[in-house]
């Protein structure tokens, strides 16, 4: 009996991996650096070692067939494990630097614990880019974060999302404010009040604005920020009320503001973890994200 041998073809496996991570020969080849062309030889060539087609091309976006189903997993676990250890037999001893990026109440809620206790087991240096929504997905589109901790939505086909935590949304004013005593309050009776903004291209002020569409209220902005942190102590300050998710509610400012639940439709957003698919992580950074996660996950119920 003969046995085909079958060489390894590092090559069309990741040609392979990319055409199934972004659905279409073109944004794969656009994504290695190679012409359309090019990358269609190397998965052809792969297909060929294997001895059976990978892809369904005449879908959109491109399917998987069944051999490419079973090699799938194993190319992605095999890939990652080959590039984790070029990198531990690398020059560089110490621990790689980790780059995430963060939503700012998110980091100031969640991080520190975190990264006290991850500095303690790993060492070596955390960057975290505590940005807007926007600036983050633009950051792991560019590959430039090992991941990110953000309210997801709808999110490109080569980012990997794992949602953690639904964040309701409340209404937030002074404790001496008309409606501080109340168990909820409707999005219906804001309609004349002295709404503090946040800006316009935050995924929050987009949540608001459909909440108060569904509510038939049109709403008036009295004054605007960028930063939830500074929405918080502008209301603590009696220059208005606002609505927040629960991750915004969190620390020293708040204490001179109430949260009620915003009722009539009830609001929330979604916390999730992003990162791209093709990213391999270090271990000390897949073990920051796992931490991370189980940080989440375990407020949901606090």
């Amino acid at each position: 009996m003969l046995l085909r041998v079958m060489h390894l073809d590092l090559p069309g496996l990741e040609a392979f991996l990319a055409v199934t991570d972004l659905g279409s020969f073109g944004r794969a080849a656009q994504r290695l650096g190679l012409s359309q062309p090019a990358l269609t030889r190397r998965v052809q060539r792969l297909e060929a070692i294997i001895g059976a087609p990978l892809l369904e091309r005449s879908g959109r976006p491109v399917q998987l067939t069944p051999a490419g189903e079973t090699l799938l997993p194993e190319a992605r676990d095999a890939l990652a494990r080959l590039s984790n250890a070029m990198r531990r037999a690398g020059a560089r001893p110490a621990v790689a630097d980790i780059v995430i990026g963060c939503l700012p109440t998110l980091a100031v809620r969640y991080l520190g614990a975190v990264l006290a206790s991850h500095h303690k087991r790993w060492g070596g240096a955390v960057v975290v880019h505590d940005s807007s929504a926007t600036e983050i997905r633009n950051l792991l589109v560019e590959n430039r974060l090992d991941f990110a901790l953000a309210a997801i939505g709808s999110e490109r086909r080569e980012l990997e999302v794992t949602p953690l935590r639904e964040e309701p949304f409340f209404l937030v004013c002074p404790r001496d404010h008309r409606l501080a005593r109340r168990k909820s309050v409707a999005w219906a009776e804001l309609a004349q009040a002295p709404l503090i903004s946040i800006g316009p291209l935050s995924e929050n002020r987009r949540i608001i604005e459909a909440a108060f569409r569904r509510a038939q209220v049109n709403a008036s902005w009295q004054t605007e920020v960028r930063h939830l942190g500074s929405a918080v102590a502008l209301v603590a300050a009696g220059a208005g009320i606002t609505m927040l998710p629960d991750s915004a509610l969190f620390g020293e400012a708040t204490k001179s503001v109430v949260r009620i639940p915003l009722v009539q439709p009830t609001v929330s957003r979604t916390i999730g973890l992003l990162q791209r698919r093709d990213r391999l992580l270090t271990p000390a950074a897949r073990d920051l994200m796992e931490t991370l996660r189980a940080a989440v996950v375990a407020s949901a119920s606090e």
